[in-house]
């Protein structure tokens, strides 16, 4: 095993942790003997996270040759430890009485979810300016701009229509980076 493998099993352990929050909480709804009232922009939330942190994973192998530091290695494990308390509250813990109202949890969270999901992308888009020799600007930086901006409205608003757009956009976002940066149709 070299140095890159151990530090990609640290950071793949919290993605995974963090797509395990969302998968349980998913689970526990779904269960749950009560009501459950859906919130569109929560479900999108739901499939950005899930989405994202596979990006950002998969985005990791980028940096296979990096030679790395404990600095680098601090710098690499804040963005997933980040989507993992985002994770967290997305997903409501505790799942009891007779309904769920997903757009009152949402709203409840809204503002630690849109600044953690915000700190975090802001440490995924700039990882390979911090890690390796990546320019600046690039073609996929539009839609590391869209996932920025975005939960910034979040963060501010209390409209339901904001924030449905907000998750709308944010899955823009996400795909138009999958788009640019990785998709290598043959």
């Amino acid at each position: 095993m070299d140095f890159f493998e151990y530090i990609l099993i640290i950071t793949s352990v919290i993605y995974a942790m963090a797509v395990a929050q969302i998968m349980s909480g998913i689970s526990r709804i779904a269960q749950s003997s009560g009501e459950t009232r859906v919130y569109l922009a929560h479900s999108i939330w739901v499939l950005n996270l899930f989405v994202y942190i596979f990006l950002i994973w998969w985005a990791g192998w980028e940096f296979r040759s990096v030679q790395w530091t404990f600095p680098q290695y601090g710098y690499v494990l804040v963005a997933p430890t980040l989507l993992f308390f985002t994770c967290s509250l997305l997903v409501p813990q505790n799942i009891s009485g007779s309904s769920l109202d997903l757009e009152e949890h949402f709203f409840r969270i809204r503002r630690p979810l849109c600044w953690s999901f915000f700190l975090a992308s802001v440490f995924a888009a700039a990882d390979g300016n911090v890690l390796s020799d990546e320019p600046l600007w690039h073609q996929g930086r539009f839609g590391h701009l869209i996932v920025l901006g975005a939960p910034l409205f979040g963060a501010f608003s209390t409209s339901r229509r904001l924030h449905n757009a907000v998750a709308i956009a944010l899955l823009i976002g996400i795909i138009f980076i999958i788009v640019t940066r990785f998709w290598n149709p043959r």
